[in-house]
């Protein structure tokens, strides 16, 4: 510090010299000018009491005897003052004053300088008590910014003297433990009163090794405020030992934790609950898989896993839309909540219910343990089928569930949760193709089969853009005189290796992984260009009838498929028949209604196809704008020997021409059934007495065929079928 320059940071300090005598102003200005210092004067204490607010000296010399207010008094008002707590106060006293001296440090002078003044010691002195100042400044900011860093991160320290028993809190310490300073003694008995009383005893037990060990303390209590909330706070500490080795001091922190530990657990909870229906998902079933299997191991227990998925859920969804479909799976997981027994499975772990897990999608698992004989796993199964078998309010619609189960038993069927999970899965998935709402245990030979079914899968993707897809025709005939009147394109699948699959081994399982869509798009494509072919060849104009899936159906770019290929290809739309199935028709009555007069509109025929099998009745049908309705080959099969079938068919046919509905029969195989089926009133005929499905190559050559034969209807032409 430049003793020509004197400055406190950026700027030059400023003194205030307070003295009822000129002279002695005069002299204190020109010692602390020389000394670089900014100096003001007050003639009493009163003037500087009423000038220091905004002054603000960074020090004051102050003389004690003085008119209006002496200096003791003019000291006790600065230091009453905010800007003046600090602020170095220099009383300027006689020799041997004493009793003055002693006034001035109890009205909260912070030096004194004798008169006498020593003039060339003055500037020294002042400056010492600037530095000094400063440096108690810095201290206390330093102090504050501690404190207030420690309020933020609700960070607080501690001490104990065990020798003394003494304890001494940081501000910070006691808000952490919710407690007021100026109510309670930092001890330790106040500190053990606040842990929660499950942790009490292991946080004495802690203390008291600490003590005798030495090691250092961390650890992380819950602590119970006044009001019952819980916080969580995490104690750090070091202890200082005598030179025999007792410990007789300790110093540490003591910090509130409470956010961080709801962070982990909600990073917990969503690494290990599924948000939805708030069930374990995956990972969490498979560790309680695991420690259950350790038990089983152990005491030579069985043990189960078993995996439901819901039937038809993609259905639902797509027909309710996903909100309803997320609200049924938040029902059905109550419902299988309350289906499970707590024997059923592992105790509960915190927010498990019961071993209970929503793998994804619609799949959900049950976690079976103590379980004697596996009929103990088929009960479960039982108990999931009957607790399933009410209907779900979901809004205003009423929907009916069935879910397709299968168990994985330990030690049969795998020694590891994903083995287990992963087996119960294919039993499940076997008791789909058993037809669904059933269950089946584990077998060796599913798993095979589970391949061969993921190997379709990959081969299927590829089969499109590998163009190995093609279509068969099979004709439908007049039942009057035997003519050609249209034909219905039917897939097929000609496989690299296996040869021409049929649609019974591909069908459901494109359904399954998205592929129907785009595969019903191509079909309609394709069939209305072969259509068009045909008619540029010279054949008599044919309908083509399309099998549109149900998936494809409740899409909204149905009409733009349709549309496409009619535009595409240039053919007349009254020749385009839209085949659709009795279910798919009454999953949303309205929004069927709307897609049916919208193709309507564009000019195509409506067909209902395999009527009879689904549950439409005579009110709905009339609703719909259709065209056609083809009789199912069930009651085909046995008619007319079988009295039941040939009358049920006989009051179809009645019931479709009452509605202006024309009526094609399936399945025909027979002359008996082609001349009851005419006898009846039947119009169109198809099946194999008429023509398997054959090439598209084939086609002309049989409606030639047919033409030539007209009005022989009872005999079969023969056409090599593919």
């Amino acid at each position: 510090m430049n003793s020509r320059d004197m400055r406190i940071g950026a700027k030059t300090a400023i003194a205030l010299i307070v003295d009822d005598d000129p002279v002695m102003r005069i002299l204190i200005r020109k010692a602390l000018e020389t000394d670089g210092f900014s100096v003001h004067e007050s003639e009493d204490g009163r003037q500087a009491v009423a000038s220091f607010p905004q002054l603000q000296p960074d020090i004051v010399l102050m003389d004690v005897m003085m008119p209006e207010l002496d200096g003791f008094g003019a000291c006790r008002e600065i230091r009453g003052l905010p800007q003046g707590t600090r602020t170095p106060i220099l009383m300027l006293t006689g020799l041997d004053d004493l009793d003055s001296i002693n006034r001035a440090f109890d009205a909260g002078a912070t030096d004194f300088i004798a008169k006498p003044i020593n003039w060339g010691v003055l500037g020294y002195r002042v400056r010492y008590l600037l530095r000094s100042a400063n440096t108690l400044e810095q201290l206390v900011r330093n102090q504050e910014s501690l404190a207030e860093a420690q309020r933020i991160a609700h960070l607080g320290n501690w001490e104990w003297d065990i020798e003394q028993d003494q304890v001494y809190w940081s501000a910070e310490t006691y808000r952490v433990l919710g407690l007021e300073d100026d109510a309670t003694t930092a001890d330790m008995a106040s500190f053990m009163e606040r842990i929660h009383p499950e942790e009490r005893g292991q946080a004495q037990d802690a203390l008291r090794q600490f003590i005798s060990e030495g090691h250092a303390i961390d650890t992380t209590h819950r602590v119970v405020l006044d009001d019952g909330s819980i916080r969580y706070i995490h104690i750090l500490g070091l202890t200082r030992r005598t030179a025999d080795g007792r410990a007789s001091f300790v110093a540490g922190t003591i910090q509130d934790i409470t956010d961080r530990k709801k962070a982990e657990e909600r990073i917990r909870y969503l690494a290990y609950y599924d948000a939805l229906t708030t069930l374990p998902n995956r990972q969490f079933f498979l560790e309680q898989v695991q420690r259950s299997l350790a038990f089983a191991r152990r005491h030579g227990r069985l043990l189960g896993v078993l995996s439901l998925d819901l039937d038809q859920f993609k259905r639902i969804n797509d027909t309710l839309g996903h909100s309803l479909g997320d609200d049924l799976l938040v029902a059905v997981s109550k419902r299988l909540g309350d289906s499970v027994r707590t024997t059923d499975a592992v105790a509960r772990l915190q927010l498990a219910s019961d071993g209970l897990a929503r793998l994804g999608g619609d799949e959900f698992s049950v976690l079976l343990t103590e379980l004697v004989h596996f009929h103990d796993a088929a009960k479960v199964a039982h108990r999931i089928l009957d607790e399933l078998k009410s209907p779900f309010r979901l809004g205003d619609q009423e929907v009916f569930v069935t879910a397709s189960r299968g168990i994985a038993l330990f030690p049969n069927d795998g020694e590891t949760p994903e083995i287990l999970v992963k087996n119960a899965d294919t039993a499940m998935h076997y008791a789909k193709e058993q037809g669904r709402n059933n269950y089946q245990f584990y077998g060796g030979g599913m798993n095979a089969t589970a391949l061969e079914k993921l190997a379709l899968e990959a081969q299927l993707r590829k089969a499109l853009e590998r163009e190995e897809f093609i279509l068969h025709y099979q004709p439908k005939v007049s039942a009057l005189d035997g003519r050609v009147t249209g034909v219905e394109a039917l897939v097929r699948w000609n496989h690299p290796a296996l040869g021409i699959v049929g649609p019974n081994q591909f069908i459901s399982v494109a359904e399954e992984i998205g592929l129907i869509i785009p595969l019903g798009e191509w079909v309609l494509a394709t069939a209305c260009r072969q259509l068009r072919a045909w008619q540029q060849a010279g054949c008599a104009p044919i309908s083509v009838a399309v099998n549109i899936a149900g998936s494809h159906f409740r899409q909204p770019n149905l009409l733009t498929s349709v549309a496409d290929a009619l535009r595409d290809t240039g053919m007349d739309p009254n020749l385009l028949e839209i085949e659709v199935t009795e279910s798919m028709l009454m999953d949303n009555v309205e929004g069927t209604i709307a897609v049916l007069r919208n193709l309507k509109s564009m000019g195509v025929q409506l067909a209902i196809d395999d009527f009879g099998t689904g549950y439409s009745s005579l009110a709905y049908l009339k609703r719909f704008p259709l065209d056609t309705l083809k009789i199912d080959r069930s009651f085909i099969k046995d008619a007319p020997g079988d009295a039941g079938d040939a009358a049920l068919t006989t009051a179809i046919i009645g019931m479709a021409h009452s509605l202006n509905l024309g009526v094609v029969a399936e399945g025909v195989e027979l002359q008996s059934q082609f001349d009851f089926l005419k006898e009846r009133g039947c119009d169109v005929i198809q099946g194999y007495l008429i023509s398997r499905p054959v090439p598209p190559e084939n086609i002309l050559e049989l409606i030639d065929m047919r033409e030539s034969m007209a009005g022989i209807a009872t005999q079969p032409v023969k056409v090599k079928a593919g």
